[in-house]
């Protein structure tokens, strides 16, 4: 394809002012013509040069890189906003220390789905009601998002910990393939059993007999379940040796860490936000005495200054009549 770029081009081209149905011979006899100027330059454009498979599988990988760094992680983050939006407001129907907020937002709810006439089942939990609302009709997608809300429900994430709660538990998508119960207790075992097992609290010795154990028992976990005495002693009550109950247990282990990561995350926040809250306050108390204290200040400077004046005045008066009465000693002498 070329393309032609000109400074100065002149079109000649003499049109006949009557021209006969049909006819083209008047338009042939004009032979209309593009002149170029001395200055006009000639731009034709490369064609692509072809590429090989290669390049061309090159050239897609790192557009797809590009991709998932600037357009997809965009989307995701904005996707994660969109929930924390909806988690906060299932949390604030649910928990806010108004009762008629409370029950504003559920009642608006409830309207908002009669309108778009969205159905559910009796037994639906309200946060796939709150996430269909914001989400529409798709059912995947709705269940999904429900799933990693309700989840993050069940672990007391706070609406300001919700993005980094998902991509800590692998993201939404992960969070569904748990089934209903999101994070499934053998997926949340699996993140910290290398942990727990590598961690050495002491060594427990029980009587084979009481507990049932065995050689098949050798070098395989098991959960026992003990009480804490005053003491400071834990009364062992029982041994389980089942690979749920194992899992269940590092499960349990896994969310108690989470939450306490999150809660030091929440105590940092809060920390930073009372430091700024104070900041705010020392500089707005200061600004007031400022404004308060500057009528005085300048009183005070123009009483300073006037007291200046005239001791400045007095003095040179002294000065005057000392030298006035030199003059007049000198001439009676």
């Amino acid at each position: 394809m070329s393309t032609i770029s000109t400074t100065s081009a002149v079109v000649n081209a003499t049109i006949p002012t009557t021209v006969v149905k049909h006819d083209t011979s008047a338009v042939a006899a004009a032979k209309p013509s593009i002149k170029l100027g001395a200055n006009a330059k000639v731009v034709v454009e490369k064609k692509p040069s072809v590429t090989t498979p290669m390049e061309r599988l090159q050239t897609m990988e790192s557009a797809t890189r590009n991709w998932e760094a600037n357009e997809l992680a965009a989307s995701i983050k904005r996707l994660y906003s969109i929930l924390m939006d909806a988690y906060t407001y299932y949390m604030t129907m649910k928990t806010d220390s108004n009762k008629d907020t409370r029950a504003l937002y559920a009642d608006d709810l409830t309207r908002f789905i009669e309108e778009r006439k969205y159905m559910f089942a009796p037994t639906s939990h309200d946060m796939t009601r709150v996430v269909k609302c914001v989400f529409g009709a798709d059912r995947r997608r709705v269940s999904a998002y429900s799933i990693a809300l309700r989840e993050a429900l069940r672990q007391d994430v706070v609406a300001q910990d919700l993005a980094v709660f998902i991509e800590q538990n692998g993201g939404v998508e992960q969070i569904r393939l748990g089934s209903t119960k999101p994070l499934s207790a053998k997926l949340r075992a699996g993140k910290v059993k290398d942990e727990v097992l590598s961690a050495e609290l002491g060594m427990i010795k029980f009587d084979a007999r009481l507990v049932g154990a065995d050689a098949d028992w050798a070098d395989k976990q098991v959960v026992i379940v003990a009480t804490y005495l005053p003491t400071g002693e834990f009364q062992a009550n029982a041994v389980i040796r089942h690979d749920s109950a194992v899992n269940a247990a590092l499960a349990a282990y896994y969310s108690n860490q989470q939450a306490a990561v999150r809660a030091v995350e929440k105590a940092e926040r809060d920390a930073e936000q009372q430091r700024l809250s104070d900041l705010k306050k020392s500089a707005t108390k200061a600004k007031s005495s400022v404004a308060k204290n500057a009528p005085q200040s300048v009183k005070a400077a123009k009483q300073t200054t006037k007291a200046a004046a005239e001791q400045a005045k007095a003095k040179a008066d002294a000065a005057n009549k000392a030298h006035a009465e030199s003059l007049f000693e000198t001439a009676q002498a």
